[in-house]
Formats: C-alpha cells, structure tokens, sequence
C-alpha cells in the first residue's frame, strides 16, 4: 500500500516516476496526453458534501478538472442533495464541457406512470441521462419501480447512470452480479453505466457486462477504495479483456480526478495505447458525442 502511495503521489506531482517513466522507454503513448473524460462527477447548489467534509461547488470542481486534464465529465445528479435545475445550470455554463444526467429517485413516486412522466420531462429538458442510487435512495434495484425508470429512459435513448453498491445495512440484498443479470434481461437493451463496477464483486460484474452490449463498467471510488487490494489484479485484467466497455471516473468530490485518472494510468501500464484510449476518452465520448465546441482554455 505504501508503493501504491509514492507512486500516486509522484503522479499526482507529474514526476515521470515508475511505470509511467517506463512507458517513454519502451517508446509507448505516454497516457497523460491521452483525452480524458471523466465519468462521474457532482456537485451541489451550496458546495457541500454528503460527507460533511469536501467542497462540491462547481467552481472547485472546474478546478480540478483543469488541474487533471480532463476535457469532459459526467456531471451526475443526486435525487434529495442536488436539485436537477441546478445540474442542468452547471453544465450549460460549461459550454458543452459537461453531460448533464439527472437524479431520480423512483420510490418517491405515487405509481409508475408517474415515474414514466418525470422521466419524459427529463428527456424533453435536455439531460443526457438518469441517476439512480438505489442503497442512498434505500429502495429495491430490481423492484418494479426502479425498472420502469430504467425502460422509461431506454425509451426516450437516455443512458442509465446506476449505483452499483448494492448493499444496503438495514437489510440484506442480492449480490450486485445477480441484480445486474436481471436488470440486464429485465430491461434488455438499456443503456446502463455500472457506477463503481460493482465493487469488490467487480470481476463477477465484468462477466456479466462481457455479455450485454449496451451495458458499461465504470472504476470510479473503486480504483482507489481498493488500492493496494487483490482488486488491482482483476481492474488490470478488465482493463485489458474489457477495454471496450471501461470507463473511468473520479467520483469528485469523493475522489479528484487527478486521483482517479493517475491510478488509472498505474494500473493500465504497458497496455495498447488503443486500450488506454477506449477507457480514458473513447468510450464515453462515443455514448455522447460532443455537441458544441469546448470552452477556450
């Protein structure tokens, strides 16, 4: 764990130190020149964290993706901390910078119908997504309620960004690769990001996202919750297996994106240049294409 850390921190500080000296050696794409995107981002109206602890205004959080390089995020609402007016308000001022996904939390809706409605406004207001976290909202993920958002967002061609820490400490739940089977085959053909691939279950999630085309498997919190963890060794080999279908994200304010994108890099090293690039940039930029030009930097 005290390697993982040096390492980082030598990233961090843009010190060719370790791995990443040895990609100019072996005359390999050197990562940190690579676009990247990030998948997972938030911020709120007042600048704090569920935490209590960090700074989620969007003028920090420019700032950090200025400082990591980021070219675009996944600017990612939460039903009950951040209103979605608000989320849409930031990524206008970005300039295309930002995707707008809103929170939706469905156990808060008197029938499904009207959870269909709330998400046919959502489509009709520009965001590119919903947000759906199960384990903060405390409903069931494969409950009636949390698939017909899921369908009502396929139909409208909206990408679902959902929690996949399932686990919720009041009661026991299924492990996250069953609930994401069924999801899978419930709500067939859904555009789906896995938030946090599922864990330590990653690897078994990773299984099921191998199989189902529209599905993606993002690294965010993970990446570094589990630094230093036999986890390392099933990102790596996702990484390398699944590039296709990885995205990378730094759960801000959790995580920087320097963070996230600098552990990224460790563990990718010495992978096709290809592979990095699906992860760090190509993969989300082809689930939203980029509809204006970015802000001048």
């Amino acid at each position: 764990m005290d390697d993982v850390r040096r390492s980082l921190d030598a990233a961090l500080r843009g010190e060719p130190a370790g791995r990443k000296h040895r990609y100019w050696r072996r005359g390999q794409s050197d990562p940190s020149f690579v676009t990247r995107f990030d998948s997972l981002v938030h911020v709120t109206r007042d600048g704090r964290w569920i935490n209590g602890k960090d700074d989620a205004s969007y003028s920090r959080l420019v700032r950090e993706l200025d400082r990591a390089g980021v070219a675009r995020a996944c600017l990612v609402g939460l039903a009950g901390v951040v209103d979605n007016e608000y989320i849409m308000e930031c990524a206008d001022a970005s300039n295309g910078r930002l995707v707008p996904v809103a929170g939706v939390d469905p156990s808060r809706f008197a029938d499904e119908g009207t959870i269909a409605d709330e998400v046919a406004r959502i489509a009709r207001a520009g965001f590119a997504g919903i947000k759906l976290h199960p384990r903060l909202n405390g409903y069931d993920p494969v409950g009636s309620r949390c698939l017909r958002a899921i369908r009502a967002a396929s139909q409208h061609r909206m990408t679902v960004f959902l929690d996949a820490l399932f686990r919720q400490q009041p009661h026991s739940t299924s492990c996250a690769p069953e609930i994401v089977d069924r999801i899978a085959h419930e709500c067939a053909g859904a555009s789906i990001v896995l938030l946090h691939g599922g864990g330590a279950a990653l690897l078994e999630v990773a299984e099921v996202v191998r199989l189902q085309t529209t599905m993606m498997l993002d690294l965010s919190f993970t990446l570094l919750r589990y630094a230093g963890s036999s986890l390392d060794a099933d990102i790596r080999w996702v990484m390398d297996r699944l590039d296709g279908r990885v995205v990378i994200g730094s759960d801000m304010p959790e995580f920087t994106p320097a963070e996230a994108f600098a552990r990224a890099e460790q563990l990718a090293a010495g992978l096709a240049a290809e592979k990095w690039a699906n992860m760090a940039y190509g993969n989300l930029e082809r689930l939203f294409p980029a509809r204006s030009p970015l802000r001048s930097a």
